[in-house]
């Protein structure tokens, strides 16, 4: 699916905003570069007080790190924000599954992409979980004549830190090459201002650097962006 021909459209959900930094930005870089359209569908963007971090992060500058991030893929990278401003962050599994079931459909229905990325489970964050599950259950094979479009290509991102995990990993068969898109990667993550710590953190260039290289080697590149596949259709 993601070999000699790249999809030509992809929704990309995001518990928050960096996620999609850390996760997929070397696919979506790849996809940009071949003229693909995506659409990224933050969850809970908000205001908030984070680790280790002496005072307050305002949602205009979660706002603003959205806007110059998605700057880097272009004009036909588009985004929403489902909850913005609602005190939603890591609350998601506060709202019902059927609420954000529907959302997603929503999503699916109106852009119809041939590809859907969706976090990666098992993940300790209660938000990601929410996501995962809800996404799951959007994507479920309903055929189009009922109304529905059946996203051909399901793909789970992996983050550095899913490796705290009290679950099996799930396995990760599916791999881009993003040599070439390393940079781009790294720059998303490092436009995320707010969320940038120094290393050995989990969100340091470091390690998102370190996990790519360890993805390349596994399929012979330099560096790579792995996935965990719920649906290829080829």
């Amino acid at each position: 699916m993601l070999g000699s021909s790249l999809p030509k459209s992809a929704v990309v959900l995001a518990p928050h905003a960096d996620d999609e930094a850390m996760g997929c930005s070397g696919l979506m870089a790849k996809l940009a570069e071949a003229g693909s359209r995506i659409h990224v569908v933050y969850l809970a963007v908000d205001g908030f007080h984070h680790y280790g971090v002496n005072g307050e992060t305002s949602l205009q500058q979660r706002l603003d790190e959205i806007e110059d991030v998605l700057a880097l893929f272009g004009e036909n990278t588009t985004y929403e924000i489902a909850y913005k401003d609602q005190d939603l962050i890591e609350k998601l599994d506060t709202l019902p599954r059927r609420e954000l079931v529907d959302r997603f459909e929503k999503v699916l229905i109106e852009h119809k992409p041939e590809l859907l990325l969706l976090p990666a489970l098992p993940d300790y964050d209660q938000d990601h979980q929410a996501v995962f599950y809800a996404a799951h259950a959007a994507a479920r094979p309903i055929a189009k004549q009922f109304g529905n479009h059946l996203t051909p290509n399901v793909l789970a991102y992996e983050m550095t830190k899913i490796q705290w995990a009290a679950e099996p990993l799930p396995r990760f068969a599916a791999f881009t090459d993003i040599t070439d898109h390393i940079e781009t990667k790294l720059e998303s993550v490092k436009r995320y201002k707010t969320m940038l710590r120094p290393s050995p953190h989990i969100r340091s260039l470091e390690s998102v650097k370190a996990l790519a290289t360890i993805r390349g080697a596994e399929i012979g590149v330099t560096y790579a962006e792995a996935f965990a596949v719920l649906r290829s259709t080829f």
